[in-house]
């Protein structure tokens, strides 16, 4: 570990993991520009490495770029925070060129960090910051409005290095997403750890808050009202209430009609293995029930496949299921064991080549799922967020704009979609005609 007393002029952020370890990192990068760093691309003071630990393999990036960064700018000083700072801290602090240290805990809490770095804190940096006022470079914004997780799924270890659920108070994340929108971003997503449990800490739930959220009247400078779109990161199907789902089918203009439900497997037996609370049957029945009342509403999904006991009929089952799902985009991840879970020590690990095999007919049929709604979106009327001349839509599907159809560089463009075939390009692709 270097030290030196010297302030650093100059900041780079490297970011890893899930939507909340990035306003994580927005954070420390507002608190930071306060006293005057400048972001640089490279040859920074201070590189601040925000860590994941889900996978081995997002520990092994981050150590590998640690040792990067120290052997090409050896004077650069490294701050480690998030979840593998949390898991492994010792390791982190005998890696060359590391100063820092900073869990969860003190990443949430910029004060700590500032103070080591020889910086009083104002007031307002004293707790868990209020919030945000941009995220950087982009037109949507996350906004985290809780944290840590009450549940213990036997593969994952983030409860461990989040703690419990925390909820952030719905006034103060109104007046943030208000304070965003007003700053140009017309789109936020709200993540989390858990964010269907949102408000449990504060005797209220997810619809409360969404209720809140919907109603908010941000105005441009002209004294006008603004658009905007709020999309959920990812949630449970099973804490998709109807008042959630009603509140889509009435604003799907304000909430845009997409679900991350993770799934993880298709096969009960697996689902039970893996300390996850509910069936098969109940995970389609809360897909048939949200498909019922919204048009074409887009489902996404995390499915671990290779989880210890899997057997092929297990994996089948899950292919069936994701079928039956009905699944617009699948996150496909191969089981990592990960020291202090359940899971670390479970007998019948899974042959990795048929892991590996299982991967890839997962993804395929993933594709073969995504070929087919986008074809059922031929003629939809949708609003899409840009950044370039292209960006996603409330459906959660990236869709192409002629740039020469576009007046200016607008943040927003409201479309009827169109299917295209591109040279060069495997899938085909969707592309908005400005209405």
């Amino acid at each position: 570990m270097t030290t030196t007393d010297q302030k650093p002029g100059s900041v780079r952020y490297v970011t890893y993991g899930c939507k909340a370890n990035q306003y994580d990192t927005q954070v420390l990068r507002e608190a930071l520009g306060r006293r005057g760093l400048a972001e640089v691309d490279r040859g920074a003071d201070l590189v601040v490495v925000n860590t994941c630990t889900v996978t081995a393999e997002a520990g092994r990036k981050a150590r590998q770029l640690i040792r990067r960064i120290h052997r090409e700018t050896p004077k650069t000083r490294i701050a480690v925070t998030g979840c593998l700072a949390e898991s492994e801290p010792e390791v982190l602090r005998e890696l060359p060129g590391v100063d820092w240290v900073l869990g969860n805990g003190d990443a949430k809490r910029p004060v700590q960090f500032l103070r080591q770095l020889g910086w009083e804190a104002d007031p307002e940096e004293l707790g868990i910051p209020a919030g945000i006022t941009a995220f950087a470079g982009h037109t949507r914004a996350f906004v985290k409005i809780q944290d840590g997780c009450d549940k213990a799924c036997a593969f994952c270890i983030i409860p461990s290095t989040r703690g419990r659920s925390t909820s952030r108070p719905a006034a103060e994340l109104a007046a943030e997403i208000t304070a965003l929108v007003e700053s140009g971003h017309v789109e936020v997503v709200l993540c989390g750890i858990h964010i269907g449990h949102w408000g449990l800490d504060l005797g209220q739930s997810l619809a409360d808050l969404l209720e809140v959220l919907v109603a908010l009247e941000p105005r441009g400078a002209d004294g006008q009202p603004l658009a905007y779109r709020l999309r959920l990161s990812s949630i449970e199907a099973t804490e998709v209430c109807d008042r959630i789902v009603a509140l889509i089918a009435a604003r799907p203009e304000r909430l845009a009609p997409h679900l991350h439900m993770p799934m993880q497997s298709g096969a009960d037996r697996v689902l039970e293995r893996m300390n996850r609370w509910y069936s098969v049957e109940e995970y389609l029945a809360a897909c048939d029930r949200i498909r019922s009342q919204l048009d074409r509403p887009a489902f996404t999904a995390d499915i671990l496949v290779g989880f210890p006991g899997e057997s092929a009929a297990d994996f089948d089952r899950t292919l069936e299921t994701a079928r039956r799902a009905g699944f617009t985009k699948v996150h496909v991840f191969p089981f990592s064991a990960r020291p202090g879970t359940a899971a670390w020590d479970l007998p019948d690990r899974v042959d990795p080549q048929a892991v590996r095999e299982r991967r890839a007919a997962l993804s395929e049929l993933a594709h073969e799922l995504g070929n087919a709604y986008q074809q059922s979106l031929v003629g939809a009327q949708e609003t899409v967020v840009l950044e370039g001349f292209a960006g996603l839509c409330g459906r959660y599907q990236r869709v192409r704009v002629d740039p020469e159809r576009l007046a200016g560089m607008p943040a927003t463009v409201d479309v009827t979609l169109e299917l295209h075939s591109s040279e060069g390009v495997e899938r085909r692709e969707l592309w908005g005609v400005p209405r």
